[in-house]
């Protein structure tokens, strides 16, 4: 059957069960998909707050962990120092976090030292009378034998101020020992943080602060958003504080709050044309049309997902759509020829048939790859011949080009274990990625490089040695460590390459390599 000839009498069809289609769709499938997706995207808002709200606090108790565990804030609730306080307790220093209040505990509830912004968030506004202080708020006597960290975070109302509050014990540095007492420090849930998780994440909202004595039957958990089962122009919901207390209502003003209205001579008249049309056509068309489609695009998705060339079937009842699929599958069959052919160019230097620059990327991100997933160590070394120009031009580059075939089988040689792999990198330049777990074995491995080159024994007159050498520059890092989180395979090479020039500099035939090591973290304040 032609294409034409199934589009008329489709058509034809499709005027006659119009009307009687229309109102089906719309009531049993439109209007309900489009409630859904609303309420979907209400429920998201109400999401995006949530997460709004609790991320912008969140550097909080991160600022407060920092300063407990710190055997300098140990020492100073043993014995308050003045020194201390100048050096690292300083009030512009609180400003820029963006605290209101800072409160330094002993082990007993007593306060030792505290910063206040402002009057209104003095100790003496803290819930310290109220049942759950000790224990919510500040850390339980049970906690102080335990000699780990101890962290408590939420909402309390501070007099007039709702404020978001994180509470650390305080241990040394190792993060194991006596515990001393507890940190606690306090960030206002203000309208500036209202604007400023408004403007990132588009969706306007309000924050009212409730009175202590306000009582509510339904409160959420502050990280808790509600679910909404209704549609409406704008959701609230009660968040208790730590103590248990309704502490503010949210409230997000929505965007879309109701269905749209197609009761209009125009929509009506393009609901009944469309999606008649449409959804009539839904049988015919997948037998004869879109099935085929669907097929096609079902193999193109594959290819392009999995990067390689697939045939689509050809026993369709319309003409146009088998010719077109013949002919794709005669293309496939042409490009999986030259496919392969490139492919078999691609990974391989032409000259020395080692592995080129291709191969290294991969080899290097597979290799990264293993590393970050905890798999040994990894390392990079990156080999120069030593005055190859000065070779090249008095014995030609043919003489050259059998230079760097000698050096790259010997190199082979040495890098035949699995983790290891010898690559061309440019001109007289080699790389060489190393995987493995023993940071000295890899240490061998470039040390029997140097030599195996020494060894060939190929003469050149123009070097101290009168014999063919080449510098080494390299980088090991141990297994990995999050200290290492910025540095990839491309920087590791660059590492390397800096240190084959010093191995140039330090008179070549040499091998120079730069031991990576996970230092100890620095105090705070030091």
């Amino acid at each position: 059957m032609r294409l034409n000839h199934f589009l008329n009498l489709l058509s034809l069809v499709l005027l006659l069960l119009s009307l009687v289609t229309a109102s089906v769709i719309y009531y049993f499938l439109y209007l309900p998909a489009i409630e859904q997706q609303v309420l979907q995207k209400q429920q998201k808002e109400l999401a995006v707050v949530q997460k709004g709200i609790e991320f912008s606090q969140r550097n909080l108790e991160t600022l407060c962990y920092d300063y407990a565990i710190w055997d300098g804030m140990v020492d100073f609730v043993e014995s308050t120092s003045e020194d201390f306080i100048q050096s690292n307790l300083l009030d512009n220093t609180f400003e820029a976090a963006s605290l209101n209040g800072f409160y330094v505990f002993n082990k007993q509830g007593g306060l030792v030292w505290h910063y206040a912004q402002s009057e209104d968030y003095s100790p003496q506004h803290l819930p310290q009378s109220l049942e759950g202080f000790i224990g919510k708020i500040l850390p339980a006597d049970t906690v102080f034998s335990q000699k780990k960290p101890s962290i408590r975070n939420g909402l309390i109302n501070m007099g007039s101020k709702l404020v978001y509050f994180s509470n650390v014990t305080i241990l040394p540095t190792s993060g194991m020992g006596d515990i001393v007492g507890s940190l606690l420090v306090v960030r206002e849930l203000s309208g500036k943080v209202q604007q400023e998780i408004t403007e990132l994440s588009l969706v306007n909202f309000h924050i009212i602060k409730l009175a202590p004595q306000f009582t509510a039957p339904h409160m959420q958990d502050f990280r808790s958003p509600p679910n909404i089962g209704v549609l409406a122009g704008s959701h609230a919901w009660i968040i208790k504080d730590v103590l248990g207390n309704a502490a503010a209502e949210i409230t997000v003003t929505h965007d879309e709050g109701q269905l749209p209205s197609i009761f209009t001579f125009e929509s009506l008249l393009m609901f009944f044309s469309v999606l008649a049309m449409t959804f009539v056509a839904i049988l015919p068309l997948s037998l004869l049309v879109l099935r085929p489609l669907r097929v096609a695009n079902k193999v193109l998705t594959k290819m392009a997902r999995r990067g390689i060339l697939l045939r689509m079937p050809t026993a369709w009842r319309i003409d146009e759509i088998a010719n077109l699929t013949h002919s794709f599958n005669l293309v496939v069959d042409k490009l999986e020829r030259h496919q392969n052919y490139l492919e078999s160019l691609s990974f391989n230097d032409p000259l020395t048939g080692i592995a080129n620059r291709r191969s290294l990327e991969v080899f290097a991100q597979r290799a990264q790859e293993q590393w970050r997933d905890g798999k040994g160590a990894i390392g990079f070394l990156m080999i120069d011949i030593d005055y190859f120009k000065s070779y090249n031009d008095s014995l030609g580059h043919q003489a050259g080009d059998q230079v760097l075939i000698r050096i790259a089988q010997a190199l082979m040689v040495e890098c035949r274990r699995r983790g290891e792999l010898v690559t061309r990198y440019g001109g007289e330049e080699f790389c060489v990625v190393i995987q493995g777990d023993n940071i000295a074995q890899m240490k061998l491995l470039a040390d029997r490089l140097l030599k195996r080159v020494r060894e060939l024994n190929i003469y050149h007159k123009h070097s101290p040695l009168e014999i063919i050498t080449v510098s080494i520059g390299g980088v090991f890092y141990p297994p990995f460590h999050p200290q290492f989180e910025q540095d990839d395979w491309q920087t590791m090479i660059g590492l390397a390459d800096s240190q084959l020039y010093v191995s140039k500099h330090a008179g070549r035939n040499c091998l120079n390599i730069k031991y990576e090591a996970v230092h100890p973290l620095a105090l705070v304040g030091e």
